[in-house]
């Protein structure tokens, strides 16, 4: 499935905001991604949404918030009895740079930073910030120019002090490369995310930038949240994800492309995560088309 890159559509001298409701009997997508950030209220309808390498369900009340070029795609499957549901979503668009270049490096702007950050992986809203949000964006709806534009400020102003939120999307599946707060980290990443296809071994890693192997361990965990090896497996499991959705390359072609020796432990790592096996996640995406 080929993924399409969307032009972005804001007119930012006429409505840097935009807002819309959509219904009828689909969400009008294809799998693609955008320059612009996107929070997307559905309210009726819907079987599925597919956002990075996360297939999941999709329910009455789902509020997502997606950062700027993150693959994603919605669907509506009929019914048991071949009926369409009917669907209803409120779908927010603006530019990352909403205020200028700068407008996010202020130190009383960190926390909205910090969500803008978390976004690139797609964030889910949970309650109660997930009702207080819908209200907001029914009134992002209605308003125009600079009123639409504060309501969203006190959208993301809440989304980035809510503590309902939670990623959805895994490591490794971003277009954009992730920023650490070490840079010998953001070097050792670097290398593992060009050379996911041969072997990655801690003692290699420390040495590529002068660290013992405890001390390179450490602040790795520190950095990214696990070991080498469960950042290297989430890693390698993100690129077969997209490989099985975006080309036709066969499952044993992909466990040799992702650096996995064994076929049945690539089976059961993607297993564990996506709760499909390879050829089933495949499938299921491509009941999208």
């Amino acid at each position: 499935m080929k993924l399409i890159t969307e032009k972005p559509a804001l007119a930012a001298d006429i409505e840097p905001v935009e807002c819309m409701i959509v219904k009828g009997n689909d969400f009008g997508d294809v799998w693609h991604h955008h320059p612009a950030c996107e929070i997307t209220l559905v309210r009726r309808g819907g079987s599925e949404r597919w956002i990075g390498d996360k297939l999941e369900a999709l329910n009455p009340g789902d509020l997502v918030f997606l950062g700027p070029d993150l693959p994603h795609d919605y669907r509506n499957a009929p019914l048991p009895d071949r009926r369409t549901r009917k669907i209803e979503a409120v779908v927010i668009h603006f530019m990352p740079q909403l205020l200028g270049d700068s407008w996010l490096s202020s130190a009383y702007m960190d926390h909205v930073r910090r969500l803008f950050d978390r976004a690139r992986r797609g964030l889910r809203v949970g309650e109660p910030t997930r009702s207080r949000a819908e209200s907001l964006m029914l009134a992002i709806f209605r308003q125009h120019g600079i009123k639409r534009m504060m309501l969203l400020l006190e959208l993301l102003d809440l989304l980035a002090t809510s503590k309902r939120l939670s990623e959805i999307s895994s490591d490794g599946f971003s277009i954009e490369p992730t920023a650490y707060s070490s840079d010998r980290i953001g070097v050792a990443c670097e290398h593992i995310e060009k050379n996911l296809a041969s072997p990655l071994r801690v003692p290699e890693l420390a040495q590529q930038i002068g660290l013992s192997e405890s001390a390179f361990s450490r602040l790795f965990k520190k950095c990214t949240g696990g070991t080498v090896p469960q950042y290297v497996n989430r890693l390698r499991i993100a690129h077969a994800c997209r490989l099985l959705a975006e080309t036709d390359k066969t499952v044993s072609e992909i466990v040799r492309l992702c650096g996995y020796n064994s076929p049945a432990h690539f089976q059961r790592q993607f297993q564990r995560i996506h709760k499909y096996s390879p050829q089933g996640y495949r499938e299921k995406l491509r009941q999208f088309n």
